[in-house]
Order: structure tokens, then C-alpha cells, then sequence
């Protein structure tokens, strides 16, 4: 009679930090991320708090593997749906939703903002989250850079800064529905977002001025106030 191969160490530490991922997540949008405890996660995941310093250092890595795992399949829905798309604006409404689809109550919105607050006492902390951020920034930059070059315009800011603000307004307006969700609609959120990125659009020969870095709009400022203006003609004879 064969028995049963036991399972390796490894493959055993794989599926409990799998686990311990799935049930802190629960317990962040639950509790917030200052409430929730490894103990509170350990006894959700049914392991011991050993265990979950096995796998994590503190509760700030924890967050961030819980952080990563919700990404990594925005991230997809992402790809997938900049594949099949034709035009700016539905990629947006499509991105709104997938958002909102993810988080529909703003809870996870209010998790991020504390986990912020605490990470800017913390360098290593605060570079991890804004490493997250970053990569999750240029795969919907691109998404958007490019569909706006098919459509033939572009935004009035700096990629990375319209995709910083563009993330700003979303969380404002998710931490707005959590507070009051029957004015602030997934509707209302939706046509709010997109107003935005359509007042950020204009076609190219009028947005041509505002491409560039700051000390190029600068320096073009400069020269034409220094120009010399043409002299006015003589419209009278000069005064005695």
C-alpha cells in the first residue's frame, strides 16, 4: 500500500503565507490598519503568531504582501482591458469600474490612508509603498499614453504627474463614498472621474505649449517678455 507523499516544508510555508495574506486582508478592511493585530490575523489564518513571523518581519510587510496580491490582479484587469480597448474615454469608465469593482465602499481607500500616514514616519515602509505605487502608475500611464496618441490628444500635465493626481482624485472620492455613499453614487464617481480626464485632454497643436519641464516653459516665458517690443508709431505731433 502506497502512502501518501508528504507535502515539502516549503510547499506547507507556501500555503500558509498565502493564507495569512487572504485573512489579513480581511481584518485590515475590517478593522483599519491600525487597529488590526498579527494576533487578531494569526487567529483569523489559525496559525500561531510564530507563524506569522516566520513569514513576516512586521505588520507594515504583511500590509504589503496584502497590498501586492490586490494589485497584482487590478494590474491584469488592467491589461486585459487596454488590449480591447479603442478609445480614451471608455478605457476610463472601464478603468473606473474595474476601481470600483475592487472597492465598492471605499473601505480599502480608508486602509491605504492610514497605512500612509504611518509609513511617512517610516523610510523603508513609505519606499515600498511608493514602489508599489510607481509600477502600478506606469502600467495605466502607458495604457493612457497611448490611447491618447491614437486619439489624437494630450494631456495638459506630465505623465507621471496627471497619473499622480489622477490616483489622488480616485482615492478622495473613494474616502468621500465611505462617508457618504448614497450621495457619492459609483455613477456620480464615474462621470466625476471622467469629466476630469476630459477637461486634462486637448487636441495636440493647442496643448503644445504645455509639453515640456517646467524650466523649458520657463526659459520660453523669459524670452518673450524680454523681447523688445516693436515702437509705436507717431500719432500726434510731439508736445512743445
Amino acid at each position: 500500500m502506497r502512502h501518501p507523499t508528504r507535502r515539502s516544508r516549503a510547499a506547507q510555508q507556501a500555503d500558509t503565507r498565502a493564507r495569512l495574506i487572504d485573512r489579513a486582508h480581511d481584518v485590515f478592511l475590517h478593522s483599519g490598519f491600525h487597529a488590526a493585530t498579527l494576533e487578531a490575523i494569526a487567529l483569523q489564518a489559525g496559525v500561531t503568531k510564530g507563524a506569522v513571523y516566520s513569514n513576516f518581519a512586521n505588520k507594515a510587510q504583511l500590509f504589503l504582501a496584502v497590498s501586492n496580491a490586490r494589485m497584482e490582479e487590478r494590474l491584469r484587469r488592467y491589461r486585459q482591458m487596454h488590449a480591447a480597448a479603442t478609445r480614451l474615454d471608455t478605457f476610463v469608465r472601464a478603468y473606473v469600474r474595474i476601481v470600483l469593482r475592487d472597492d465598492p465602499d471605499g473601505r480599502w481607500a480608508s486602509v491605504v490612508a492610514e497605512a500612509c500616514a504611518v509609513a511617512a514616519g517610516d523610510d523603508t515602509f513609505r519606499a515600498a509603498l511608493s514602489a508599489q505605487s510607481a509600477r502600478a502608475n506606469a502600467v495605466i500611464g502607458q495604457a493612457i499614453l497611448d490611447l491618447a496618441e491614437r486619439s489624437g490628444v494630450q494631456f495638459q500635465l506630465p505623465k507621471a504627474q496627471m497619473i499622480r493626481v489622477g490616483g489622488a482624485l480616485m482615492r478622495g472620492l473613494l474616502l468621500q463614498r465611505l462617508l457618504d455613499p448614497r450621495d457619492m453614487s459609483k455613477a456620480s464617481i464615474e462621470d466625476v472621474y471622467v469629466a476630469f480626464m476630459q477637461a486634462m485632454i486637448r487636441p495636440r497643436s493647442r496643448v503644445a505649449r504645455f509639453t515640456g519641464n517646467p524650466e523649458e516653459r520657463r526659459m520660453s516665458h523669459d524670452r518673450h517678455v524680454a523681447a523688445p517690443r516693436p515702437r509705436k508709431r507717431a500719432t500726434g505731433r510731439r508736445n512743445a
